[in-house]
């Protein structure tokens, strides 16, 4: 092997532990995953992975990171970029959730199996991850209540409560979908749990769209 060969590959073993490790996450969760595991899906050895991770909570630390930058940061700017009109970012939630779940589907799961495992602990990188839900949480909270504000969302609802139905919903949407995938049209049962939020949040476009968006 050539050095140039030992280097590139040497760049591109982190990733593949990466990989790996937020993909098992999401299928066996963190406490449910091993270190073995973790090494024997990246074809590397236990002494090559300590290398770069010292520890497993280490692991989780640069899983955090990767949902901070590649889905967090992206939603937000997303949503944002929707237009200045409140309503019309929160329907941008609904359907950027919709395309990141079909295009990123590892990372979603992960996202959403360490919601429902981790509990707060004094692990930094806990710590982390639950930053990350309440960044999410916060952003989707300020974004109705703008629109409380102009009218466009009803008002005789908390946000906070609205906020947290809206994500304890859409992990259930992810759920069904993962679980039901024979008996449902992805596509379509986005577009239904759309229509039915936004026509409980009294937004006026309840019924626009279509299917294909």
């Amino acid at each position: 092997m050539t050095k140039k060969e030992y280097d590139s590959k040497a760049k591109e073993t982190p990733s593949k532990i990466l990989q790996c490790a937020t993909r098992l996450f999401g299928r066996r969760g963190f406490n449910g995953t091993t270190i073995e595991e973790v090494t024997r899906e990246s074809g590397i050895s236990r002494g090559a992975l300590y290398w770069h991770y010292k520890s497993k909570s280490e692991l989780l630390g640069a899983v955090v990171e990767r949902l901070q930058k590649e889905y967090l940061d992206v939603f937000m700017t997303d949503v944002l970029s929707a237009g200045p009109r409140p309503i019309d970012r929160i329907l941008r939630i609904f359907k950027f959730n919709a395309r990141f779940a079909l295009e990123h589907t590892d990372l979603v799961h992960c996202l959403r199996n360490l919601s429902l495992e981790l509990s707060p602990s004094e692990d930094k990188n806990v710590k982390a991850f639950f930053n990350i839900m309440d960044q999410q949480r916060s952003f989707i909270v300020r974004l109705i209540k703008d629109a409380q504000k102009d009218g466009s969302v009803r008002s005789d609802l908390k946000a906070e409560i609205m906020a947290a139905v809206i994500l304890a919903i859409h992990d259930g949407i992810l759920l069904q979908w993962t679980a039901f995938d024979h008996l449902f049209d992805g596509r379509e049962l986005v577009w239904s749990f759309r229509q039915i939020m936004l026509a409980g949040l009294g937004a006026n476009i309840w019924a626009s769209g279509s299917k294909e968006d």
